[in-house]
C-alpha cells in the first residue's frame, strides 16, 4: 500500500510518499480503507476541558481556522451563546453565517473589550492563536471560568517571565488539548459522537465542506498551506482519485 512517512525532523519536504506491506489484522482487529483525510488538529475541547453547557457564553478565539470554524459551529449548535474574534475584518460576516451571536476583529485589547460587556466576565475561552494571547484570554472569564488551549496560530514563542501565582487569576481554570493523545487510554476516541457529528455533517447542521482539497501525492502542498494559516478552513486529502 502507499503510505505517507516521515523519516526525520523537518517541514513538508520531509513527508515521503513509499510502499509498505499491507496491513494484517490480528484477531479482533479490522482493516479500514480510507478515503480521505483530514490535516488539522476538534468535541473534546468543547465538551471536554471546557465542560460547556446550553447558555454559556464561549469565546473562540482565532474562529476563522479550520478548528475554530468546527468549533464554532459545534459550540452555536449545542445552544452557547459565541463571540467570535479574527484578525481579519473582512472575515466577520462569515463567522456570523456560522452562528456567532458576536464577531470581533481581534487585538491586544480583547479583554477589556469583552469586560465592558460582560462586566462579571464570560464562561469559557477556547484560544487557538497560543501564547502571544493566552494571558489576555485568561482575564476575560469570570471565576471557575475555563480557558482552554488548543492551537498556535500566533507562533510557538514562549511566555516571557511567566508567573503563573501572579498571572493567572485565582479560581480560573486553564488546560492544554492537543489532538495527539486521541487513542491513549485516557482519551479513548468512544468518547468522541463521531456518528452523530457525521449524520449533522450529512443533514447540513455542520457546515463542513472542504476549503481546499488535494490528492495523495500533493501532501507537502497540503502542509505548506496548513502551516501558513491560509486555508481558512478544512484541508482534505484524498487518498484514492476520483
Amino acid at each position: 500500500m502507499r503510505a505517507i512517512v516521515i523519516n526525520e525532523y523537518g517541514g513538508p519536504e520531509q513527508l515521503i510518499i513509499k510502499e509498505l506491506p499491507e496491513p494484517k489484522p490480528e484477531p479482533g482487529q479490522v482493516v479500514i480503507e480510507v478515503k480521505a483525510f483530514g490535516l488539522n488538529p476538534a468535541w473534546a475541547c468543547l465538551f471536554g476541558n471546557l465542560d460547556l453547557k446550553r447558555g454559556q457564553t464561549l469565546l473562540i478565539r482565532g474562529a476563522t481556522s479550520a478548528l475554530g470554524q468546527a468549533a464554532l459551529n459545534i459550540a452555536a449548535h449545542a445552544g452557547s451563546r459565541v463571540i467570535a474574534s479574527t484578525r481579519s475584518p473582512e472575515r466577520l460576516v462569515k463567522l456570523e453565517s456560522l452562528g456567532a451571536e458576536t464577531a470581533l476583529v481581534d487585538a491586544h485589547d480583547l479583554s477589556r473589550r469583552v469586560r465592558d460587556s460582560h462586566p462579571a466576565g464570560i464562561d469559557a475561552v477556547l484560544d487557538l492563536v497560543g501564547n502571544s494571547t493566552l494571558l489576555d484570554s485568561l482575564a476575560m472569564v469570570r471565576r471557575h471560568g475555563r480557558v482552554c488551549q488548543a492551537g498556535f496560530l500566533g507562533g510557538l514563542s514562549p511566555l516571557e517571565s511567566f508567573n503563573p501565582l501572579l498571572q493567572v487569576p485565582s479560581g480560573v481554570h486553564f488546560s492544554f488539548f492537543g489532538s495527539f493523545v486521541f487513542g491513549t487510554p485516557e482519551f479513548p476516541l468512544s468518547d468522541i459522537p463521531f456518528q452523530e457529528i457525521l449524520d449533522r455533517v450529512a443533514h447540513g447542521v455542520y457546515q463542513a465542506k472542504p476549503a481546499r482539497t488535494f490528492v495523495f501525492d500533493e501532501i507537502r502542498d497540503a502542509h505548506r498551506l496548513m502551516e501558513s494559516n491560509q486555508a481558512n478552513g478544512k484541508i482534505v486529502v484524498k487518498v484514492a482519485a476520483g
